[in-house]
């Protein structure tokens, strides 16, 4: 502190000693300091400015160029042709999501399309656009939506798989929905291809399977593999009141469901009274109870289930069947057969009886 005060004292009494000239030269020196210190600030805050003014032009620029592209895409989805394109690469879901999410695309008001939205409009194109046979197999119900239509579609070209599985004895074998197998001795467990709904025309399926599997079809129980049963077999008549409670007017006649078993036995209900009834079918006699991959055949249009071993018919399981359909595989319950098995499901059947291909093809 000393020091700075004889520092300042000393430079004090230096000004003291300067002459008039040396003082006005020394504010003149100050003055222009200053002044040209102002200059500085003036340039750069131009150059700042000018800056900000690029950079928010920039920024201007983007924005008006990413609403050319948006208006773009806009402008090209509101074609019902593109959007119709686009629509074959979507699924059903995705496309109710489209439908949910732009309002353009999902909404009826002022519609061209008689009502539709274009989202459903583009659904309607390419079920209209399906082959002969797949819309003989997939009759429009009465109220049904057409992205609905277009999922049974897309469902219909799809290979089958076991959606549903019920109950805790059975699970896929090594992750494959197609193939199920009982992981207990004892107890009832049931898949079912809850998202391939038949509901007219001729349906084709093949099963490989073995142990105490049955097979065969049963009515859609949408939901039920979400009530966490430990066991379900839509012969037990426990669970029949359920099931009677899930009756739609899409379920038409008294067969709710029809099971084939290896021993060549084949029952079927309404769910009604106490017990099912065993159908004593033409051709049991010629079942081979040895072969373990069979065809079956929904005929719909027949309301018939038939039964096929080696590519031939080997009879008519039950008939009277109508409405919708899916088919499942179930671990079975008869007396002397184990519970351990699996079984495997694929869409088709290669038939070798000339009769038969002759049917398969009317």
């Amino acid at each position: 502190m000393v020091h700075t005060r004889v520092r300042q004292s000393k430079k004090m009494k230096s000004r003291e000693q300067e002459s008039p000239s040396e003082v006005s030269d020394r504010f003149q020196l100050n003055r222009e300091a200053a002044r040209k210190a102002r200059g500085a600030t003036r340039v750069r805050g131009a150059k700042g400015a000018k800056g900000g003014s690029q950079h928010h032009g920039m920024e201007c620029a983007c924005g008006a160029a990413k609403r050319q592209r948006v208006s773009t895409v806009e402008s090209a989805l509101a074609s019902i042709d593109v959007l119709g394109h686009l629509a074959t690469f979507l699924e059903a879901g995705e496309l109710c999501q489209v439908r949910a999410t732009c309002k353009a695309l999902g909404s009826r008001d002022d519609s061209a399309f008689d009502g539709l939205s274009m989202t459903e409009e583009a659904a309607r194109r390419i079920y209209e656009s399906a082959s002969d046979e797949e819309k003989a197999m997939l009759p429009r119900h009465d109220g049904e939506g057409w992205i609905e239509l277009y999922h049974h579609l897309l469902m219909l070209r799809a290979r089958l798989t076991f959606d549903q599985l019920l109950g805790d004895r059975v699970e896929y074998h090594e992750g494959d929905k197609a193939a199920v197998r009982a992981v207990r001795r004892s107890g009832q467990s049931s898949a079912i291809c809850g998202n391939h709904i038949m509901r007219a025309g001729k349906h084709w399926a093949t099963f490989a399977y073995g142990g105490g599997f049955s097979v065969g079809v049963i009515r859609p129980l949408p939901g039920w593999d979400q009530r966490t049963l430990e066991e379900f077999q839509p012969i037990n008549s426990r669970y029949w009141d359920d099931l009677r409670r899930e009756r739609t007017p899409r379920w038409v006649g008294d067969v709710h469901f029809c099971h084939f078993y290896r021993t060549g036995q084949c029952f079927y209900s309404n769910w009604e009274g106490h017990g099912c009834t065993a159908s004593y079918w033409d051709g049991y006699n010629n079942y081979d109870r040895g072969v373990h991959t069979l065809g079956m055949l929904l005929d719909l249009d027949g309301g018939t289930l038939s039964v096929y071993q080696k590519g031939q018919k080997v009879g008519t399981l039950k008939d009277g069947l109508a409405g919708v359909y899916c088919w499942t595989a179930c671990t079975a319950c008869l007396q002397g057969y184990l519970q351990f098995g699996s079984a495997s499901i694929e869409r088709g059947y290669d038939v070798t009886d000339v009769q038969a291909e002759e049917y398969k093809s009317a």
